[in-house]
């Protein structure tokens, strides 16, 4: 297992890099907000992937900001959440669906082969009640200058070995673990620039998302505002 940190070494992924991302999304959702830990804010995303944000960002976003620190991530909460989302969950929620307050989240080893990073993200049920998480959640990256990423998004049908992995339903007891595999590639970000402080994941449409530190093994993941993620579906751990 490569960590971050180290010289990258020539890895071979089996099926890893093979495979397209998933075409976008054409922006339209009629889906109505509902389930545990919902949330009704009006301007959140629409979409299950989504196109680089290259038009988004405002001159001098690669320069850190004089003033006053953003406001620290552990005190973002409803809505401030939802505003970070590049992409929505794929899925509705229903009664069974973990909620925020079911889960917590992690990102645990990484992998890497030119220009390629791939770890799992790892939710655990921490709550007295079985729950389920179901295919492609709903994904975002705040940076730690305090900035909404605009990374492009897609999905994939296999892991990281090449294997495929069907979208259904996962349940995961009390204690129990879920997971799926997050590549990220193209643009990484230096040591000098804007990193990954948190990722945001939206377990069920319509949900605030949970906060996943973007901290693998102790070392910052590399991601930064124009890098371009992939997510596989959930799958028991």
């Amino acid at each position: 297992m490569l960590r971050l940190g180290t010289p990258l070494l020539v890895v071979v992924l089996s099926g890893a890099l093979s495979g397209g991302l998933a075409g976008c999304s054409d922006g339209t959702d009629d889906r109505p907000p509902g389930g545990p830990g919902t949330s009704v804010a009006a301007d959140g995303p629409s979409g299950t992937t989504a196109p680089p944000g290259l038009e988004e960002v405002p001159p001098g976003y690669d320069e850190s900001p004089d003033g006053a620190p953003p406001v620290a991530d552990e005190q973002l909460q409803g809505d401030a959440l939802v505003a970070l989302l590049r992409t929505r969950a794929a899925v509705d929620p229903g009664p069974d669906h973990c909620g925020p307050d079911d889960v917590t989240g992690s990102l645990r080893g990484i992998d890497a082969a030119a220009g390629t990073r791939v770890t799992t993200l790892v939710v655990r049920n921490t709550s007295d009640r079985s729950c389920v998480v179901e295919g492609v959640p709903g994904i975002g990256v705040r940076g730690t200058w305090g900035s909404t990423f605009v990374p492009e998004v897609g999905h994939r049908d296999h892991d990281a070995g090449g294997n495929a992995v069907p979208r259904r339903p996962v349940r995961v007891a009390p204690g129990e673990e879920a997971t799926l595999h997050l590549l990220w590639s193209g643009a990484l970000a230096g040591a000098e620039q804007e990193q990954a402080s948190i990722v945001v994941v939206q377990l069920a449409a319509g949900q605030v998302p949970i906060t996943v530190p973007a901290l693998i093994d102790g070392h910052a993941a590399d991601i930064g505002q124009f890098t371009t993620l992939s997510l596989s579906p959930f799958q028991p751990a």
